[in-house]
C-alpha cells in the first residue's frame, strides 16, 4: 500500500531564514464551493519547541488528504495542547461583492495583522503577490509540503465544515452537511428543485444562471 506523502520539515526549514523561531502557516479552504464562506486558517509553530515527529504521528497533512474523523481528532489535539491558531471567514455576500481572489487576499492580510509582532516568518499556500513583506513567502502546494500550512488547512477545514453543518439545519434540502457547499449532482438537483438560498454564491455558475 502506498503511503500518502507527508509534509517534509527539512524542506519547510529550507524555505525560511535560519534565525526563524516563530513560523506562521496560512491556508484557505472553500475557494470552489457554490455555497457558504471561504475560510482562512493560520497556525503558529514555535520551532524551538516543535517536534516534527509529533505531527507525523498525528497524521498532519493537507486537509483534503485527511478523513473528516481524523481532522476532528487532530484539531482536538491542537486545542488540548493550547496550540496557537486562528480562523477567519468571509460570507458568500462578501465573495459576490469583491470576488473570490480579493476576498482571500483581504482575509489573508487581516490574518497577518492579527499575528503582527508574533511571527518571524510566514508561509502562505498558493501563488500570491499581495504583499511585499520580506517575512512573507507564498509557496505552491505548501499545504502538502509544510507542517505549519497543513496544520492551518486542517483548522480552517474543521471550522468551515462545522459551519456548513449548521447551514444544513438552517437551509435543509441542499445536503450541506455532506457536500459542504461544493458542486455535486445532488446539490445541482436541489438547486433546480428549491432555487437558491441565502448562502449561495450568486456570482458563481450555475447559481448565476438560475437567477
Amino acid at each position: 500500500m502506498s503511503m500518502v506523502s507527508l509534509p517534509n520539515f527539512d524542506y519547510e526549514r529550507s524555505l525560511i531564514p535560519p534565525s526563524t523561531r516563530y513560523l506562521l502557516g496560512i491556508d484557505e479552504v472553500g475557494r470552489g464551493p457554490w455555497a457558504g464562506p471561504v475560510t482562512i486558517g493560520a497556525f503558529l509553530l514555535d520551532l524551538k519547541n516543535f517536534n516534527p515527529q509529533e505531527f507525523v504521528n498525528l497524521g498532519v497533512r493537507d486537509s483534503k488528504k485527511v478523513t473528516a474523523k481524523n481532522r476532528t481528532k487532530i484539531f482536538s489535539h491542537f486545542q488540548n495542547q493550547n496550540c496557537t491558531f486562528h480562523v477567519a471567514s468571509a460570507s458568500s455576500d462578501k465573495i459576490d461583492e469583491k470576488g473570490i481572489s480579493n476576498t482571500i487576499k483581504d482575509l489573508t492580510l487581516y490574518t497577518l495583522n492579527h499575528f503582527r509582532g508574533r511571527f518571524d516568518y510566514c508561509l502562505v499556500d498558493g501563488n500570491y503577490d499581495f504583499t511585499s513583506e520580506s517575512s512573507v513567502k507564498s509557496v505552491v502546494k505548501a499545504d502538502s509540503s509544510c507542517f505549519s500550512v497543513a496544520a492551518a488547512s486542517i483548522c480552517a477545514k474543521v471550522i468551515r465544515d462545522q459551519r456548513m453543518d449548521e447551514f444544513d439545519n438552517l437551509y435543509p434540502g441542499y445536503d450541506f452537511s455532506q457536500n459542504k457547499g461544493y458542486g455535486t449532482a445532488s446539490h445541482l438537483s436541489a438547486l433546480q428543485k428549491l432555487g437558491i438560498c441565502p448562502i449561495h454564491r450568486k456570482s458563481y455558475k450555475p447559481i448565476k444562471s438560475l437567477l
